[in-house]
């Protein structure tokens, strides 16, 4: 029993002249992994590149990889994808690896420009239309009527 009590008080007066820590060591933050760019550098898996907003259509822009999010609520505040498509809200966005170009509805893409003096061509499941309501009319001595590509 000596034995046993004598150990206790070891470990005890170990235990203070030891002292308690109050100021943990602190864990460095992550380094953010760079994407994007014009190296087009990617994301390790489970991580999507992050822009920021209004950065999708910069060709060389450079983004910071983030953990994609795997639970999100049906919270309906939508935003606009650099992918062009409407998701329901961030969460969603991110969830499928998209960066977020604005909040709001995407707009619908506008209408190729083609044809006109420079000959502009559509691709190849598009062809150009003349636009009849615009006030260029090749028909009428109109030099440099642009179409509007639409879908064959």
């Amino acid at each position: 029993m000596n034995n046993y009590i004598t150990l206790l008080i070891g470990c005890c007066f170990t235990l203070v002249l030891a002292g308690c820590n109050d100021k943990p060591n602190p864990i460095p933050p992550a380094k953010d992994t760079v994407c994007g760019t014009i190296r087009g550098l990617t994301c390790p898996t489970g991580q999507y590149c992050d822009f920021g907003a209004g950065q999708c259509k910069v060709a060389d822009a450079q983004g910071t990889c983030k953990t994609k999010p795997t639970v999100c609520t049906k919270e309906f505040m939508p935003v606009c994808g650099c992918d062009g498509k409407t998701y329901g809200n961030t969460c969603t966005a991110t969830a499928a690896g998209v960066s977020i170009d604005h909040t709001g509805v995407c707009e619908p893409p506008k209408p190729r420009a083609c044809g006109g003096i420079a000959g502009v061509k559509c691709p190849n499941d598009e062809i150009c239309i003349d636009d009849p309501g615009d006030s260029c009319d090749p028909t009428k001595g109109g030099a440099d009527c642009p179409g509007t590509c639409t879908s064959k």
